[in-house]
């Protein structure tokens, strides 16, 4: 697996502020082109100004817009985009929905520099659209 990111742009969407640096700067400093955001509203912002994205992580539980709310804009937006969970909270119901799914798309916190690059890494490589992660209504 590369980790050579480049011409790849990732939207990060944390809360948490020094979290958030942190992926920043391990991800650039694998060639990705990197976007932040400190909230739903603010990746929703950034993904449109950008128009496209090869991958999105998005923090699960946030103030105001919620993972989820992101991450079905964004798949409604850019149908088959490449989307990685992160969240503190393993034992919701729409993670364990989404690792029954995906488990590649779903990175529990704490996670280590390694375990996103390879996760990115691995997420980059898949070919084409990817199914959709946002659970359904029932």
């Amino acid at each position: 697996m590369t980790r050579d990111g480049a011409q790849r742009t990732i939207l990060v969407v944390e809360d948490n502020g020094a979290l958030r640096r942190l992926m920043l700067r391990i991800l650039e400093g694998c060639g990705y082109s990197v976007l932040e955001a400190a909230n739903g509203h603010q990746g929703m912002d950034l993904f449109q100004q950008q128009g496209t994205v090869d991958l999105a992580i998005i923090d699960m539980v946030m103030p105001g817009m919620s993972g989820l709310d992101v991450a079905a804009e964004i798949e409604r937006q850019q149908p088959g985009t490449k989307i990685l969970y992160v969240s503190g909270h393993g034992s919701s119901v729409a993670i364990d929905s989404i690792s029954r799914r995906t488990p590649d798309r779903v990175l529990l916190k704490p996670f280590d520099a390694a375990d996103l690059i390879d996760r990115v890494a691995q997420l980059l490589q898949l070919d084409g659209p990817q199914p959709s992660t946002i659970p359904e209504s029932r």
